[in-house]
C-alpha cells in the first residue's frame, strides 16, 4: 500500500568492512582448536556478528575462505569414520556453516568446500549415519533438548542444520567428472570400469551409492525448510549427469506418481514440484524434452489443485515449473534487433563524440555487417522453427498470464520470469520486462506496448484514505530499464518519444522515493545505451539517483531545470495539473502547486492560455481533492506570474478575484473538508493582495469575512495562514476603507483577547494584531499593547489558562512594537508594496543595528513600559500541563521578541538619556534572563537563548550594558549545537564569579541540576562546582556573596514546587564539593539561614525525592560548627522516623556516611560508635514501631531529647502511612500507591 507518507532519506553509505573480523577469526580458531567441541558455545556470538551484515553480505567475502575451509575440514575428519563420529560436534560445526550460507548465500559458500573425489563416499556415509540417528530419536519420541536461551523451534531445527550442510557439500560432489560407478566402493569386486558397470546393471540400473542418495533426497523432499531446497538441488545436479539416465527415468516415474496422486496433503507434494523445477533449470534441453512433455500435465494439474488455491508457495512452484518446462520446449535463438554488447562505436555515437570520418565510417560498416549476419541467422532459425510443442506452449503461456495477475508478489515474479487490477498491472510489467530481456518481445509490438508502459508509470489508484500503485510504477521503470538493455536504438525508434517524458516525469514527480530513484536509473540507462533521449546528458547532471531522493528537491529544483528543455515542459506541467493536484495526500497537492509555479519562468504564456483556464473551473469542483489542488495552484501562480511580469487578461483576473466569493456561496469551507480548504483560501487571499488584483466591494467584504472566520478557527495551521493573509490584505485594500471600519476591525481583534470562553478567538486575535499594518494600529496603539501584555500573563484560574494564547501574544507584542516603530509591515496608507510577491513583510527582523533610526522619547518610553517589561515578565512563565513545560513556548517567543526589539531601541535611545538609562537596565535584565535560559533543562531553549544572545550582544555592548562584554566573551564564536550538547556549560558557569550574574546563573543551573535528565544534572553540577572551586575557593567574602545569592533565589521560590528539590540538590552539591562549607558559624550566617530554609521545606513534605535531597543537606550541615550542628543533626535524626520507609532508609545511609567523619563533643556526651552501630544494624524500612525505638536510642547516643509525637487531627478517612503503624481494621497505604509518584521515583533512579 502507498498510504503512509514516504519518509525521505538520504542514501546511506553503509558499512565498509567487517569490523569484527579479528573476533570472528578468534571464534573460528577456538572451534578449530577444540576439534569442533566449542562450536555450540561460540554460535550465539558468531550468529550475532553475521546478522549485522545481512544487508551487505558481500563484505564477508574476504573472510569466507578462512572460515569455511577449517570448518569443512572438521566435518571431513568426522566423516572418515562415520560410525564413530561425534554427532554433537557435527551438528555444532554444521550450525556455523549453515549460518554462513544463510547470510552470504549457499552458492558463494559452496565454492570453498573440498571437492575431491575421496570425500564423496565419506560424506554420503556420514549423511546416512546422521539421518539414521535423527530418525531413531524421532521414533523414540524424545523431546529435543533445550539449551540456555533456546526456544523449542530452534531446538527442533538444530538437527536439520547438519543434514542441510552435508547435502550442500554433496551437491558439489555429485558433479565429479568420473562415472559414479568407479567411485562406489560397494562394487569393489569389479576390477575394471566395465566389470563395475556390468555389476551395476545387474541391479537397479544405477550404483548403490546413487540409490542411497536418491532415497535420502526423496525423503528430504517431504521435510519443510532449507533441507527440502537443498535436497532438490542435489537431485537436480545428480539426475542431469550424462550417466544418470536410468536414475532420471525412475525419479520421473516416482515424481509424476506423487503429483498425480491427488493427495495434496502429502508432505512431499511441494518438494517434488521444487525438485522438478530445479531439474529443468539445470539440465540440457536435448535431454529433457521428453521428460518435460511427461511432467507438463502434472504441473498444470498442480496449478489448478485445491492446494494451489490456498497456498501461495504451491502456486509459485507450479508457475515456476511450468515456465521452465516452457523454456525447454522453446528453441533458443538470437534476435537481430537485440542490443549488441561491446560495441564501442555505439557508445561514442550516443555521447555525441566522434573521431575522424574514416574511423567512424569503418565502425558503422562493421556494425552494419554484424547486424546483417545476425538478421540472416534469425531468418534461418525462424524458417526452421519447431512447432512440435505448440499446444503445450499455449498452455504454458496461459498459465503464465494467469500467474501475472496472482494476488501474491512471489507468484507474479515467478510468472514474469517465465513470461485489471494493480496486481495484474504489476505482473504485466514484470512480464514485459522479462520478455524484453530474453528477446521474446518483438520490436513490432513496441508501439503498442509503449502507451501501456507510460500508463503504468503514472498508475496510482485511490483505495480509501490512501492509494496503491507504487509497486506498479516501480515495475514500469524496470520495463524501461529492460528496454534499454534489450533493444538497439533503431529498434526502439519512435518509442523513445513516448518513454522519455514519462520516465523523467516519474523521476521528478513520483510520490515514492524508490519510484523516483528507479525512474532516474532507467532514464540514465536509456541515455547511456541508446543515446536517443533528447538532452539526456544535460538532464543526467541534474536528475540522478541522489538528487531525486529528497521530494522537495526533486519537485522544486530538479523538475524546473528539466522543464527548461522544450520537449519536457508540457509533460511535466500537465502531469501536475491532471494528476498531482488531484492526489489524495494534502501535502503533495500543496507541493505540486509550488512546483507548478516554479515552471512559470520557462513558458508564462502556457499558464495564461492553458493552465489557468483549466484550473479556475476546478476551484468549485465537487471533489475535495480537485478543489483544494486547484485553489492552491491558482494561489501559487498569481505571484509567480507577477514576478515574470505577466499581466493577467481581464477575464482571468475577474475569475481569479471571484474564487473566494464562489467558494463562500457554495459553502465549501463548511462541513467535511472545510478544514483542508481554509489554508488554501487564506493563501489565495494573500497572493491576491500581493498580485494587486482589483476587487469589488462585495469581494473585499467576502475576503475579509473569510479571514476573520479563519482567525477564530481551532486549527493553528488555519490561523497562521489567515494571519499572513490579513497582513497582505490590510496593506493592499484597507487604506481606502473608512476610519470607522478600520478602528472597528482593530477593536474587534483586541476584544477577542479578553474572550476567556473562546480559546481559538483569543489565539487568532493575538495573531491578527501582530499582522496589522501601522496605519491601523497607531490610533489605538495603547489599547492594543495593553491587551497583548495582559494576554501574555497566565490567568489566575488554571482552567482559563492557554499557553498558545500567551505565545501568540508575546510574538504579537514584539511585532506590533516593530510595526509602530516603522520596522514592521506597511507603515503608510496606500502602500502597495508589502515586502515581497507573497505579501510577506521583508523587514520583519530587527531592522539591522538601528543606527539610522530616530525615535521620539514617548515612543521609547512606551516600548519600555508596554513591550519590553511584559516580555521580560514572560520569561518567568514556567507553566506546566499534561503536555509538559508549555511555558517554554512562551519564554522562547519572549526571547525572540527581545532579540529583535532591543537592538533597535538601544541605539535609538542615545538622544534621550532618561530612556537610555532605563533601556540599559532592561537590557541588563534581558541578558541575565537569556543567560538563565542558556543553562536550563531544555536543549531547544538553550539553543534559542544562544541565538538570541548572539543577536542582542553587539547592540548591548555598544550601548554600554555592564554585563555585555563578559557575556560576549563567553558565547562568542560558539556554534548553537554546543549549547544543546552541554559543551558550553563550563564557560557560562565561569561567570558565577560576578555578583550581579549569580542569582540568574544559580537559578538556571540549579533548575538543570534537579532535572530528570541524569546527564544534564551531572554536567550542570560539575560545571557549577568546578567554577566555584576555581574562582572562589580562597575568597571568603565572595563565597559569602555566593551563599547570599543562593539564599535569595531560595526565598524567591520558597515552598514552590518547581525549585524546591533542585535547590536542595544544589545546596548538597555546593556543600560537599566546594569551599562553601568553609562558611562556618558564628562568622557566617549562611549555614543557619540555610538550615531554616531546609527545615521549612521538610515540614509537612510528602514528596519522597525532596525528602531525599533534604536528608543529604541536613547531614552536610550536621558536620559544621554549633549552633548549626545540633539543629541539623536533630532534623536529620528526625527523618529516621519518617512515615515513608524509603525516606528512612535513605536518611540512615546519609547519616552513617556523615558519622564516619563526625567529631563528637569534647565533654564525652556523644557516643558516635554506638550510634553508628545502631544506624547500620537497624532495618529502617521495617515496621515503624521498631524503627522509632531504634531512633530513640540514636537520639540518646547524641544526648539529644527525643522528639515528642504530635497527635494527628482526627480524620476518619485518613489511612495510616506505614504498614507497621496501621490501625486495627485500617488499610495500610503504600508509598507507591500513586502511579505518578512511582513513575517520578523511577525516573529519578530511586
Amino acid at each position: 500500500m502507498s498510504g503512509a507518507p514516504d519518509v525521505e532519506e538520504e542514501p546511506n553509505s553503509g558499512l565498509r568492512l567487517v569490523e569484527e573480523a579479528p573476533e570472528l577469526r578468534q571464534l573460528l580458531e577456538r572451534v578449530d582448536g577444540s576439534a569442533g567441541e566449542q562450536a555450540e558455545a561460540v554460535f550465539p556470538r558468531f550468529a550475532q556478528i553475521l546478522s549485522k551484515y545481512q544487508e551487505q553480505a558481500q563484505l564477508l567475502d574476504p573472510l569466507l575462505e578462512g572460515a569455511v575451509q577449517p570448518l569443512a575440514a572438521l566435518l571431513r575428519a568426522q566423516a572418515a569414520d562415520p560410525a564413530a563420529a561425534d554427532l554433537q560436534r557435527v551438528r555444532g560445526v554444521s550450525r556455523l556453516l549453515w549460518q554462513l550460507s544463510m547470510v552470504r548465500g549457499y552458492k558463494t559458500v559452496l565454492r570453498f568446500f573440498p571437492n575431491d573425489v575421496a570425500s564423496f563416499e565419506p560424506v554420503v556415509a556420514l549423511l546416512v549415519h546422521l539421518d539414521d540417528v535423527e530418525r531413531q530419536q524421532r521414533q523414540e519420541g524424545g523431546a529435543p533438548r533445550l539449551e540456555d536461551g533456546q526456544g523449542l523451534w530452534e531446538a527442533q531445527a538444530r538437527p536439520l542444520h547438519g543434514l542441510y550442510v552435508l547435502l550442500l557439500w554433496l551437491s558439489m560432489l555429485v558433479l565429479i567428472p568420473f562415472d559414479i560407478v568407479l567411485v562406489d566402493s560397494s562394487l569393489g569386486g569389479a576390477a575394471t570400469g566395465q566389470a563395475a558397470a556390468a555389476g551395476s546393471a545387474a541391479g537397479a540400473g544405477y550404483p548403490p551409492l546413487v540409490g542411497t542418495i536418491l532415497r535420502l533426497c526423496q525423503r528430504y523432499l517431504a521435510s519443510p525448510g532449507s533441507t527440502r531446497e537443498m535436497a532438490a538441488v542435489v537431485l537436480g545436479r545428480l539426475l542431469t549427469r550424462p550417466d544418470m539416465a536410468p536414475t532420471l527415468r525412475e525419479f520421473l516415474g516416482w515424481g509424476c506418481q506423487a503429483l498425480g496422486s491427488g493427495d495434496s496433503q502429502r508432505a512431499s507434494f511441494l518438494g517434488t514440484a521444487l525438485a522438478f523445477a530445479t531439474l529443468f533449470k539445470l539440465g540440457q534441453r536435448s535431454a529433457l524434452l521428453a521428460p518435460a512433455a511427461q511432467v507438463f500435465p502434472y504441473a498444470v494439474q498442480l496449478l489448478g489443485s485445491q492446494l494451489a488455491a490456498t497456498n501461495a508457495l504451491a502456486r509459485k512452484l507450479a508457475v515456476k515449473l511450468i515456465q521452465r518446462i516452457g523454456l525447454i520446449f522453446l528453441r533458443p535463438r538470437t534476435a537481430a534487433w537485440r542490443y549488441q554488447k561491446g560495441q564501442k562505436s555505439s557508445i561514442v555515437a550516443n555521447l555525441g563524440g566522434g573521431g575522424g570520418s574514416g574511423s567512424g565510417t569503418a565502425a558503422a560498416a562493421a556494425e552494419a555487417q554484424q547486424r546483417a549476419a545476425a538478421a540472416a541467422a534469425a531468418a534461418e532459425a525462424e524458417a526452421e522453427e519447431d512447432v512440435e510443442h505448440a499446444e503445450q506452449l499455449e498452455g504454458v503461456i496461459e498459465a503464465l498470464l494467469t500467474g501475472l495477475a496472482d494476488r501474491d508478489t512471489v507468484v507474479r515474479w515467478s510468472a514474469a520470469k517465465g513470461g485489471a487490477s494493480d496486481t495484474a498491472w504489476h505482473g504485466g510489467c514484470l512480464g514485459l520486462a522479462e520478455l524484453a530481456r530474453r528477446g521474446l518481445l518483438l520490436p513490432e509490438r513496441l508501439p503498442a506496448v509503449a502507451p501501456l508502459v507510460v500508463r503504468a508509470l503514472e498508475y496510482d489508484v485511490r483505495r480509501g484514505h490512501c492509494s496503491v500503485g507504487a509497486h506498479v510504477r516501480d515495475a514500469a521503470a524496470y520495463v524501461c530499464w529492460a528496454f534499454a538493455r534489450a533493444y538497439s536504438p533503431e529498434a526502439l525508434g519512435a518509442t523513445v518519444a513516448a518513454l522519455a517524458p514519462a520516465l523523467i516525469t516519474a523521476a521528478c514527480y513520483d510520490r515514492k522515493v524508490n519510484c523516483r530513484r528507479a525512474a532516474a536509473a532507467a532514464f540514465q540507462e536509456c541515455v547511456g545505451r541508446l543515446g536517443a533521449f533528447p538532452h539526456g546528458i544535460d538532464i543526467l547532471t541534474a536528475a540522478d539517483y541522489f538528487t531525486v531522493s529528497a521530494r522537495q528537491n526533486a519537485y522544486l529544483c530538479v523538475a524546473p531545470y528539466v522543464a527548461s528543455f522544450p520537449e519536457y515542459f508540457q509533460p511535466l506541467a500537465w502531469h501536475l495539473l491532471r494528476s498531482k493536484l488531484r492526489h489524495w495526500e494534502k501535502g503533495l497537492r500543496e507541493l505540486a502547486a509550488q512546483a507548478l509555479a516554479a515552471l512559470v519562468p520557462h513558458r508564462p504564456a502556457f499558464f495564461l492560455d492553458e493552465a489557468l483556464p483549466f484550473l479556475l473551473p476546478l476551484c468549485t469542483d465537487g471533489v475535495l481533492e480537485a478543489r483544494h489542488g486547484a485553489v492552491a495552484a491558482v494561489a501559487e501562480l498569481l505571484p509567480a506570474l507577477r514576478l515574470a511580469r505577466v499581466e493577467l487578461p481581464a477575464d482571468l483576473e475577474a475569475a481569479a478575484a471571484d474564487i473566494v466569493l464562489a467558494v463562500e456561496r457554495g459553502r465549501l469551507t463548511r462541513g467535511k473538508g472545510g478544514e483542508v480548504l481554509r489554508p488554501a483560501i487564506c493563501r489565495l487571499v494573500q497572493t491576491t493582495a500581493a498580485a494587486g488584483l482589483a476587487l469589488r466591494d462585495e469581494q473585499r467584504e467576502c475576503l475579509l469575512g473569510q479571514l476573520r472566520d479563519n482567525l477564530r478557527h481551532a486549527t493553528p495551521e488555519v490561523q497562521a495562514a489567515a494571519a499572513a493573509a490579513l497582513a497582505a490584505f490590510a496593506a493592499r485594500y484597507l487604506p481606502h476603507a473608512s476610519p470607522a471600519a478600520q478602528q472597528q476591525l482593530v477593536q474587534h481583534f483586541a476584544a477577542a483577547l479578553g474572550d476567556v470562553g473562546n480559546v481559538a478567538a483569543r489565539r487568532g486575535g493575538a495573531l491578527a494584531l501582530g499582522a496589522l499594518p501601522r496605519f491601523l494600529l497607531e490610533p489605538r496603539q495603547a489599547e492594543v499593547l495593553a491587551a497583548l501584555a495582559a494576554a501574555s500573563v497566565p490567568e489566575e484560574a488554571a482552567e482559563a489558562r492557554d499557553a498558545e494564547t500567551r505565545v501568540n501574544a508575546a510574538k504579537a507584542l514584539a511585532q506590533v512594537a516593530l510595526t509602530l516603530l516603522g520596522q514592521g509591515a506597511a507603515a503608510a496608507p496606500g502602500s502597495a508594496n508589502t515586502g515581497g510577491p507573497d505579501g510577506a513583510d521583508a523587514s520583519s527582523g530587527s531592522g539591522g543595528s538601528g543606527s539610522g533610526v530616530c525615535l521620539p522619547a514617548e515612543a521609547l518610553q512606551q516600548a519600555c513600559d508596554a513591550v519590553v517589561a511584559p516580555l521580560l515578565a514572560a520569561l518567568d512563565d514556567y507553566s506546566i500541563d499534561n503536555r509538559g513545560d508549555v511555558g517554554s513556548w512562551v519564554r522562547e517567543a519572549a526571547m525572540e521578541g527581545l532579540a529583535r526589539l532591543l537592538p533597535l531601541l538601544l541605539p535609538a535611545s542615545q538622544a534621550h538619556p532618561a530612556q537610555q538609562q532605563q533601556l540599559v537596565a532592561l537590557a541588563q535584565q534581558a541578558l541575565l534572563a537569556l543567560l538563565r535560559q542558556a543553562v536550563e533543562r531544555i536543549a531547544r531553549m538553550r539553543e534559542a537563548a544562544d541565538a538570541c544572545l548572539q543577536q542582542l550582544l553587539p547592540a548591548a555592548a555598544a550601548a554600554g550594558v555592564p554585563l555585555a562584554a563578559d557575556l560576549a566573551a563567553a558565547v562568542a564564536g560558539r556554534p548553537v549545537e554546543e549549547f544543546g550538547s552541554l559543551e558550553a556549560l563550563p564557560q557560562l558557569a565561569a561567570l558565577v564569579a560576578r555578583p550581579e550574574v549569580q542569582p540568574a546563573l544559580l537559578e538556571g543551573l540549579t533548575f538543570s541540576i534537579g532535572g530528570l535528565d541524569a546527564q544534564l544534572g551531572a554536567a550542570a553540577g560539575n560545571a557549577l562546582a568546578d567554577a566555584v572551586q576555581e574562582q572562589l575557593q580562597e575568597d571568603l567574602p565572595r563565597l559569602e556573596q555566593l551563599g547570599s545569592s543562593l539564599l535569595a533565589v531560595w526565598r524567591r521560590h520558597r515552598r514552590g514546587g518547581r525549585m524546591c528539590t533542585p535547590l536542595l540538590l544544589a545546596a548538597d552539591l555546593l556543600l560537599s564539593r566546594t569551599a562553601l562549607r568553609d562558611l562556618q558559624p558564628p562568622h557566617s550566617a549562611f549555614p543557619e539561614q540555610l538550615l531554616e530554609l531546609v527545615r521549612e521545606e521538610v515540614k509537612g513534605c510528602t514528596d519522597v525525592p525532596r525528602l531525599h535531597a533534604a536528608a543529604g543537606v541536613l547531614c552536610q550541615l550536621a558536620s559544621l560548627e554549633e549552633p548549626v550542628r545540633s539543629g541539623a543533626l536533630r532534623a536529620a535524626l528526625g527523618m529516621l522516623g519518617n512515615r515513608y520507609p524509603k525516606v528512612r532508609r535513605y536518611a540512615a545511609e546519609q547519616l552513617y556516611t556523615m558519622l564516619l567523619t563526625f567529631e563528637p563533643a569534647e565533654d564525652g556526651s556523644q557516643d558516635v560508635e554506638a550510634a553508628m552501630e545502631l544506624v547500620s544494624a537497624t532495618a529502617w524500612d521495617g515496621p515503624l514501631e521498631g524503627v522509632r525505638q531504634a531512633r530513640a536510642q540514636v537520639f540518646s547516643c547524641f544526648g539529644l531529647p527525643e522528639p515528642v509525637a504530635v497527635v494527628a487531627r482526627p480524620q476518619s478517612a485518613q489511612p495510616a502511612a506505614d504498614a507497621g503503624a496501621s490501625k486495627p481494621g485500617g488499610a495500610a497505604v503504600d508509598e507507591n500507591a500513586s502511579y505518578q509518584a512511582l513513575l517520578t521515583h523511577t525516573l529519578r533512579g530511586m
